[in-house]
């Protein structure tokens, strides 16, 4: 933490029960108490799989200037708060209203982590730029990206996410954004979000928050907007567009973009961080030089070539519309096509229907579709209930020539797929 707020400070932001006086300044914030170094604060986060109040003790003799806690656990300098995630968000509000540093915040169905990289790496050319780190995106990633603010940075590039009502719009009162992102509207996180309504509904909350000299710009999906302040991305502006295996080029106003990241939704991507950062001013040929030094993310689109087969690791997560588009990226090359596909997750009562949507599109496009998962059976491919062997019977179809896709969404754990296949060529 670059701006000095000392532990009294804290406590009354957070409006906390703390019983003892202490100006000891603040050095951070944790909420690992494995990783935690004198001086910082931890929060004790309650989790899905574990609860942070069970590690206080830990925390405080690793010296921890104070632990935050919603249930008292005993531990010498507690602050007592209502709700530990929420005291969280409020402290990086208060943090960040410290700086006068221009938020571009992203968020969509998919993409927001590629335009998120798109846009920083192009503002990095002429500008000293923060961004958001792995996938801290949620109501805790976001917070603790916000403290390392250091005052020197023009600009800050932050995703959110979202899963249930409402999270947007308190990571909008946290971050205060000056310019909202949303990539696109799609079936994603129906389970918590309802409907594809209930997912424009929340997206909007980011354009809503900006303020009036603020600036939003929404791809497709998400209607029209009738505010001045508001751009609507307009895909037919792309022309020239190729496509290959090893990445796209396209052709905006005359001058040509290339990128290694691949497929028709990364051209997209590129579009959308070009007309965000032109209108802050980057030229063209910063433009030009950012796009094509940014390389696929593990997990994400993420060619892996051995010899002459081509698997896409595209494991990091899944959704119809990303589901669509990787099996559009395979179904145009020139190769024999096989997926392995497994379930789309968060899917609520709309689980069964997409998923068959997407086995009729699957099974179009390919060649051999291999499925893991209990909803993936719907799919219709050859099913299997065991990892290993569906990756043995992969290896004895296997020519060396092929395009292989691997994809589901995160919590199937897909990325073991690939490595049992990179373990065997």
């Amino acid at each position: 933490m670059y701006y000095e707020i000392t532990l009294d400070k804290a406590v009354k932001i957070m409006h906390g029960g703390y019983k003892n006086n202490n100006n000891e300044l603040i050095r951070g914030v944790n909420i690992d108490s494995r990783t935690i170094k004198p001086g910082e604060l931890f929060f004790a986060l309650k989790g899905e799989n574990t609860d942070g109040h069970n590690y206080t003790k830990e925390a405080l003799n690793k010296g921890a200037v104070g632990i935050v806690v919603q249930n008292r656990t005993g531990t010498s300098n507690e602050i007592l708060v209502n709700d530990t995630l929420f005291a969280l968000g409020e402290l990086a509000r208060y943090y960040r209203n410290n700086f006068n540093l221009p938020i571009i915040a992203i968020t969509g169905t998919n993409g927001k982590t590629t335009v998120k990289n798109l846009i920083a790496g192009i503002l990095s050319t002429r500008f000293k730029v923060l961004w958001t780190k792995k996938s801290y995106n949620s109501l805790i990633g976001l917070p603790l990206m916000l403290f390392e603010i250091s005052g020197d940075e023009d600009y800050a590039v932050l995703e959110m996410g979202t899963s249930n009502s409402g999270e947007i719009k308190r990571l909008c009162e946290i971050a205060h954004p000056h310019i909202g992102i949303i990539t696109n509207i799609g079936p994603g996180h129906l389970k918590g979000l309802g409907s594809i309504e209930g997912i424009r509904k929340e997206k909007l909350t980011l354009i809503e928050s900006l303020p009036a000299n603020g600036k939003g710009f929404i791809g497709p999906g998400v209607n029209e907007i009738k505010k001045n302040n508001v751009l609507q991305f307009s895909f037919d502006d792309i022309k020239e567009l190729k496509i290959t295996e090893y990445g796209s080029s396209f052709v905006y106003k005359n001058i040509e973009f290339s990128t290694s990241l691949l497929g028709l939704n990364n051209v997209y991507n590129c579009f959308i961080a070009i007309r965000v950062t032109e209108e802050l001013g980057i030229d063209t040929e910063n433009q030009r030089i950012a796009i094509k030094k940014i390389a696929p993310e593990k997990g994400r689109m993420e060619p892996i070539r051995i010899d002459n087969l081509l698997i896409i690791n595209d494991t990091y997560n899944a959704n119809p519309v990303s589901m669509k588009s990787a099996i559009d990226f395979i179904g145009h090359l020139k190769r024999k096509k096989i997926l392995i596909l497994g379930d789309m997750l968060e899917l609520g009562d709309e689980t069964e229907k997409y998923h068959n949507e997407i086995g009729i599109y699957a099974r179009e496009q390919c060649d051999n579709l291999l499925t893991f998962g209990t909803q993936a059976k719907i799919y219709g491919g050859m099913h299997f209930d065991d990892k290993d062997e569906l990756v043995g019977y992969l290896f004895k179809i296997l020519k060396g020539d092929e395009v292989i896709l691997v994809k589901a969404s995160r919590a199937m754990k897909f990325e073991e797929i690939v490595k049992k296949i990179l373990r065997r060529l």
